[in-house]
């Protein structure tokens, strides 16, 4: 098999949102491109969420599937996340997923919030079937964080609590990969929200191979990452 080693990567902008009124993110001068959930209003989200695609067209003109070897993320700086008092800012919890089929914002952080996650089973809070359930094989890559507040540091700077790595790796044929990251801010009263919630910038990196297969199985494999994708 023809083989041509790559390193995919994308980069995700940092941000900073504020609040005026300690119910919704509604400063988003400086938010970079990341956005409120879909659907949020005052108090109902503490989300912000972004999406990116590395495009892979080319490759599939040229009927070759990528083979990725490893993926990670890199984070620059710190987080930082404060609220004005009676509020207390306890942390956030943030996933990062690179998928072979389009994402769902909504159904991404209901599945991330109890619990599960794409390419897991569903929490009994979500459906076990239809929407959001995805194939582990349509899960190249995803990361969860729990960062939680130093109170030894100034301004509210977080410090890592959790991080986990799951991902199937699994050889693709799709067009183009998507990625989603999501924050959801922790604080000590529901319905509520901080003053203000900083996200470094990041990138996500997948070093792999495009290969060229025999006809029949990249035909198939073609058809497959199709038929997924309609699903969505």
């Amino acid at each position: 098999m023809d083989e041509d080693t790559r390193t995919l990567k994308i980069e995700i902008p940092g941000s900073l949102v504020t609040s005026s009124n300690g119910l919704d993110w509604d400063g988003l001068d400086f938010a970079n491109g990341w956005r409120l959930l879909p659907g949020s209003g005052p108090g109902s989200s503490t989300a912000i969420f972004w999406e990116g695609t590395i495009d892979l067209s080319g490759y599939v003109r040229e009927m070759k599937t990528f083979y990725p070897q490893v993926a990670f993320t890199q984070e620059g700086t710190f987080s930082n996340i404060t609220a004005v008092a009676p509020v207390t800012a306890a942390g956030l919890m943030q996933i990062t997923v690179v998928s072979s089929i389009p994402l769902d914002p909504n159904i991404l952080s209901t599945q991330f919030v109890a619990g599960g996650g794409p390419g897991f089973l569903d929490g009994s809070s979500t459906p076990p079937t239809g929407p959001g359930q995805q194939d582990w094989n349509t899960v190249l890559f995803a990361e969860t964080q729990v960062n939680v507040v130093n109170a030894s540091l100034p301004g509210g700077i977080l410090q890592p609590l959790l991080n986990n790595q799951s991902g199937s790796l699994a050889a693709t044929a799709a067009d183009t990969l998507y990625i989603m990251k999501i924050v959801v801010g922790i604080f000590s009263d529901t319905g509520t929200i901080g003053s203000s919630l900083t996200v470094p910038a990041s990138r996500v990196v997948m070093p792999g191979k495009f290969g060229t297969e025999p006809d029949v199985e990249y035909m198939m494999r073609l058809k497959r990452s199709v038929e997924l994708a309609n699903q969505v």
